[in-house]
Formats: structure tokens, C-alpha cells, sequence
């Protein structure tokens, strides 16, 4: 890179938020994920949305191609951040890290790109909320990129949408444009509609346009988002931890159906037994009692009658479950339910799936929850390496995110057989069914491939609207370089 881009970029920012030393780049040259590894030439960090749009637009007169990260910390894991081509630089946004709302009559929190789960839960519970949050996140994960990737929330009675918890965004677009989507693009200033009682919790529109659907799920190739408003809930006051073991996975599809109609638990997953030992960090010989699959569920009460609630909701739950195979208890052998509590509500240090042998790689898609049985089998097959399987019911219970988690040691097992399973597994899911709604790295010329030329011409137009020189994040998804 030429020194008077870098005097440039430095003018924008400031010399103490660009960084070009060896050591940097390498940590950004690469992820977790089996994508080949990539150095950018410079890593910047800008402190405000003016100083990110006068960045990309900066970075269109030159030609430069952006990549957009939330977060510094080194455990990234699916490839998106990866510069694709020579002359990358990297935008981090993990130093604009402020709360900027805290609305408990609305249910909803505004922030930055750089807030961590490590930060706003603790200050969410302060104010009596809890966020609509993904299986025991990492503490350092960015709010705001978890809701942008869509990545599931363990409560679905609170999902009405494929977007939840995500609301309304700031955003710059890639030609430089500011905007923000849903109620809070308009009439007025976010402070002019604040002062007349909006909560910028709608995320539709403006008008019949909905923006936030293309840049949700994007990878940052449409834009940047500087905030988001994100839907939460009223925390509760006494909760009770339900469980259920079976060998037969089926067991458990009527009772999930039945409990989720009736928006009885607020979090509501099925694991098999590994991959509960490796969110507790227990060997798994330690929970050798267990049946092999385990669904969890919690009941909540909140106010003057929550013991009450509480109790009819286990009255009821007793009554179904007496003609179903499968049974309810508020304990597990081994398992203190102290440290399933912090699961659901609390965060981890390091990613929980590194607990098991150190390296893992994740398969995750959409699908309904008749199929999950049949799509366990195909893994099995698939593979000699362990599998974690995690199913979450979305959106009411519409659907279900199953993720298979192929463990793996990195200091001793071979990394092309790891990625030869990896992609071997994918694809024959892809040939049974399996919705990869988010394709990261691998699998998107995959998922590509078994898209109508005609969807990927309009998400090719709708990027050449938004971002007509290709600055955003090159290469990913179907937008590859002409």
C-alpha cells in the first residue's frame, strides 16, 4: 500500500487506530475455519460512523477493497472475514463498543458494533431485561454481528421473525451512503423521535422497503451497520429447569410441538450427550448415565404471581407428558443445574465447543425437525470424527437450526481429511433437504450452484445498487469478482 493512502486513512482516523505491524496482519490473515489464509496490508479502526463513511468512501475513489469485522478477539470461525483479494484492508469496529440506549418499557437496546455479550448482558440485567441470545456465546462475541448473522436465539416462543432479536440499523452503505432502516429512518432525528416516544423497534420499512433484509445475513458485502436497536425481553424472576432423556430422537417432536404452541418454556434445545459434556466442560465419560440425546427446557415466572405460573405450567406440561414416551426431571445424573443455569443466561470465556478435543468445525443449516433423525444418520456415515449435535427450534417452532459439530484434534489429526469430511458431509445434506441459510467460505459456491441463475442475478444487482464498485467484502457469498 502506497504511503499516502496510509497518511490519508490516517487523517481520517488518527494515527493510534491504524495498525500495519507483521504480527497484526497475521492475526487477521486467517480464522478458524479451513478457508487459506489471506494477510491485509493495513487493520483500521474507526471511532464513529462519520469516520466510517469517510473510510469507504475514500476507499471507493481508490479502489480499495474493505473487510468489515466487529470483533479484535482471534476466535473467528467461518471464513467471513478472510480478505478474498490482494490490497484488503481490515475495518474493525470493536472500538466503537458503546451501550447507547437502555429502553425497559420498550424491551429493546440500542449498540454498537464493538458491544460484546460480555458487556450487555450484565448491563441488561441490570435494567430488568435479558437478550434473545444464541447458545452460551462467547464473552467477547459482538452483539450486533450475532443478530446481523442470524445466528438462533435458544428462546423461539420470542422469535416471531427470521430477523429477531435484530431491529432497526444505522447503516453505511458501500458507495458511501448513510441510512437507516425501519422506524428509525424516519421523519426526523433518532433524538427527534425519541422526544416524541419512539423506541426504533420496528424494523420494517422505510415505506415498503425493507433494507434490513439484504443486509442481514450479507457478510458485509451490502454495508456497514454503526448500531442497532435489538428486541429483548423482560427478565424473569424465578425460573425452573426441566429435562428429558431419550436414546430415540423422535421421542421428543411431539412434546417440543405441543410445548411451543402453547409458549410454555422460554428456552427450549436438544443436545446428545457430547456436546452437553462439552458446554458443561465435563468428560464425557463423566455423564455416562445419560441417554444419548437430552432436550433442555426452562419455565419462567416474573411478578406478583410467578410461583403460580410456575405451577400451572408444570401441571400442564405433567399432564401431556403421561401418554408420551419420555419423561420430565428438574435434575440430571452429574449435572448440577447451577451450571446449566449459566448456560442459558451467562457467557463463556473461549468457545465452548473448543472444550471437547481443542479443534471443531461446524455444519449448520435450517430445516424442520422431522429430519433431523435422517440427517444424524447421514453424518454418521459420513464420518469417523466425533459429532456434537445441537437442535434448536426458530421461530415458534416453525423450523429448526441443526448444527453438527465435527470434533477434531489440530495438533494431531490431518486438516484435509477434516475439510474433505466437512464438505462431504455438506453437500449430501444439501441433497436431502438441508437449508444452509448463512453459506460462510466453503459452502457458498455449493449453495450457489443449486440457486436459480435468476436469484443470483438479483443479489447481484441489488449488490451493484449498494455497493457498485465491489469494495465490501469481495469474493463472499455469490459476489465474486468479474
Amino acid at each position: 500500500m502506497s504511503s499516502n493512502i496510509k497518511e490519508k486513512l490516517i487523517e481520517i482516523v488518527g494515527n493510534e487506530n491504524i495498525e500495519d505491524n507483521p504480527k497484526t496482519l497475521e492475526n487477521y490473515s486467517k480464522d478458524l475455519s479451513l478457508i487459506s489464509p489471506k494477510k491485509p496490508v493495513l487493520v483500521i479502526y474507526p471511532k464513529n460512523n462519520q469516520q466510517v463513511q469517510k473510510i469507504i468512501k475514500y476507499a471507493n475513489d481508490n479502489n480499495i477493497p474493505i473487510i468489515p469485522v466487529s470483533s479484535s478477539n482471534k476466535y473467528r470461525f467461518h471464513g467471513d472475514t478472510i480478505p478474498r483479494t490482494e490490497g484488503s484492508i481490515i475495518l474493525d469496529l470493536s472500538r466503537m463498543n458503546q451501550i447507547l440506549r437502555i429502553d425497559k418499557k420498550n424491551r429493546v437496546i440500542m449498540v454498537e458494533p464493538g458491544v460484546t455479550y460480555g458487556q450487555v448482558i450484565k448491563t441488561a440485567k441490570e435494567n430488568g431485561l435479558k437478550l434473545l441470545k444464541p447458545l452460551y456465546p462467547r464473552s467477547t462475541k459482538s452483539v450486533l454481528a450475532s443478530a446481523l448473522e442470524r445466528e438462533p436465539p435458544t428462546m423461539p416462543k420470542y422469535q416471531w421473525d427470521s430477523a429477531d432479536p435484530l431491529l432497526c440499523t444505522e447503516v453505511i452503505f458501500g458507495t458511501g451512503d448513510y441510512f437507516r432502516t425501519g422506524i428509525a429512518a424516519g421523519p426526523g432525528t433518532i433524538e427527534e423521535q425519541l422526544e416524541t416516544g419512539q423506541a426504533q423497534k420496528n424494523p420494517m420499512g422505510p415505506t415498503q422497503f425493507s433494507p434490513y433484509r439484504i443486509i442481514q445475513g450479507a457478510q458485509g458485502s451490502i454495508g456497514v451497520v454503526t448500531w442497532a436497536t435489538i428486541k429483548c425481553e423482560y427478565l424473569h424472576d424465578v425460573e425452573k429447569i426441566l429435562y428429558s432423556q431419550s436414546d430415540n430422537l423422535q421421542d421428543f417432536f411431539d412434546f417440543i410441538r405441543f410445548a411451543i404452541m402453547n409458549r410454555m418454556p422460554d428456552d427450549l434445545f436438544i443436545l446428545n450427550k457430547l456436546n452437553l459434556a462439552a458446554l458443561l466442560n465435563k468428560k464425557l465419560e463423566n455423564l455416562k448415565d445419560l441417554k444419548e440425546w437430552i432436550l433442555l427446557m426452562n419455565i419462567t415466572g416474573r411478578g406478583t404471581f410467578k410461583d403460580d405460573k410456575i405451577e400451572y405450567l408444570q401441571a400442564d406440561i405433567n399432564d401431556y407428558v403421561k401418554d408420551q414416551p419420555i419423561k420430565l426431571t428438574e435434575t440430571l445424573p452429574s449435572i448440577n443445574n447451577d451450571e446449566v443455569s449459566k448456560i442459558l443466561h451467562d457467557v463463556c470465556d473461549t468457545p465452548w465447543q473448543l472444550n471437547y478435543k481443542g479443534g471443531f468445525q461446524d455444519i449448520f443449516y435450517i430445516t424442520t425437525l422431522e429430519r433431523t433423525p435422517k440427517h444424524y444418520e447421514i453424518v454418521k456415515g459420513l464420518t469417523n470424527y466425533d459429532i456434537g449435535v445441537y437442535i434448536q427450534p426458530i421461530i415458534q417452532g416453525s423450523a429448526v437450526h441443526c448444527e453438527f459439530n465435527l470434533f477434531y484434534d489440530p495438533e494431531k489429526d490431518d486438516l484435509n481429511k477434516v475439510k474433505e469430511d466437512f464438505m462431504k458431509i455438506s453437500i449430501k445434506l444439501m441433497e436431502n433437504g438441508a437449508f444452509f441459510n448463512r453459506p460462510y467460505g466453503l459452502w457458498a459456491d455449493e449453495v450457489y450452484s443449486r440457486t436459480s441463475e435468476v436469484t443470483v442475478d438479483a443479489l447481484k444487482k441489488v449488490k451493484s445498487i449498494f455497493d457498485p464498485n465491489n469494495i465490501l467484502n469481495r469474493g463472499v457469498l455469490c459476489f465474486k469478482e468479474e
